[in-house]
């Protein structure tokens, strides 16, 4: 920038030089005992400090309670609606709808009861709560959302601290940043549940005992979420299951038999790898 500026600036004559036409611009003195004019200031003024526009107020607060041993959530209207509580699920679950008006509203969850605890989201959106010791407080399903003229809408749980006061449980926020303003209001719709297995009971199958695992509706739908607290849900309440092989079984039908009635696991079968147990369609001999 300097070149250009000098390129752009003719050279001054020297006045003593011969020849030179420029006459000499005589210099104001200020009387003796003054000081002179001060000259307009150039330096551009330091802009002042803004403060941060404050995060905009959530819409709606979803309490959920896993005391019981069963998910109950309520939806608190924060503009003075009603509280409304989700319907349960077939087990120890249930269904949480929300209506999300405007995307610049959040939608905020919390859980209380894990105090000390944590979130992790998943890669498939799927997302748990867990306690201070790791074990699963919450687990939330894919959450659908659907807008206007039926439009489908990308949407998941993540974690966040705004608003969170000591002593609280973790808390998440239904993030809809991906989704066009133009379909809202959403409709959204999330599976909750507090374990992947309903129960557990032993039997005989194909000539062997055999462990008929039922699945609670979250756990159908759990996902990647489902499949990290799968074991340790099932060893809860069937604690003779640890045995070689069964850990395989299990995983094998949260990725492939979901839908089945129960998930029969056998400790006789042999203690292979989770592709030998696939390409077996869970049942290996």
């Amino acid at each position: 920038m300097l070149v250009a500026l000098l390129a752009g600036c003719s050279t001054t004559p020297d006045p003593s030089s011969p020849g030179s036409s420029q006459t000499s611009t005589p210099t104001s003195t200020a009387p003796s005992g003054e000081s002179a004019p001060d000259e307009p200031s150039t330096q551009a003024p330091t802009p002042e400090a803004t403060a941060e526009s404050p995060a905009p107020a959530p819409s709606l607060l979803v309490h959920v309670s896993v005391e019981s041993g069963s998910v109950v959530a309520e939806v608190v209207d924060l503009s003075g609606g009603p509280t409304v509580a989700s319907p349960p699920d077939g087990d120890t679950g249930t269904v949480l709808t929300v209506v999300v008006e405007d995307p610049a509203a959040p939608v905020i969850l919390d859980v209380p009861e894990a105090v000390g605890g944590s979130v992790q989201v998943a890669a498939d959106r799927t997302a748990a709560v867990l306690h201070a010791d790791g074990r699963l407080a919450l687990g939330l399903a894919l959450p659908k959302a659907e807008g206007t003229n039926g439009t489908q809408a990308r949407v998941r749980w993540v974690e966040t601290a705004e608003g969170a006061q000591p002593g609280d449980g973790p808390s998440l926020v239904l993030d809809v940043s991906a989704v066009d303003p133009a379909v809202f209001p959403l409709v959204v719709t999330t599976q909750l549940g507090a374990s992947v297995v309903a129960s557990a009971s032993w039997g005989d199958r194909e000539g062997g005992r055999s462990l008929a695992v039922t699945p609670t509706d979250w756990g159908r739908v759990s996902g990647a979420t489902g499949s990290a607290t799968a074991w340790a849900d099932l060893l809860a309440v069937e604690p003779e299951a640890d045995t070689p092989g069964m850990e395989t079984q299990l995983q094998c039908h949260l990725l492939g038999a979901r839908d089945k009635a129960t998930w029969n696991l056998e400790p006789w079968r042999p203690d292979l790898g989770l592709v030998e147990y696939a390409l077996a369609r869970c049942n290996p001999t």
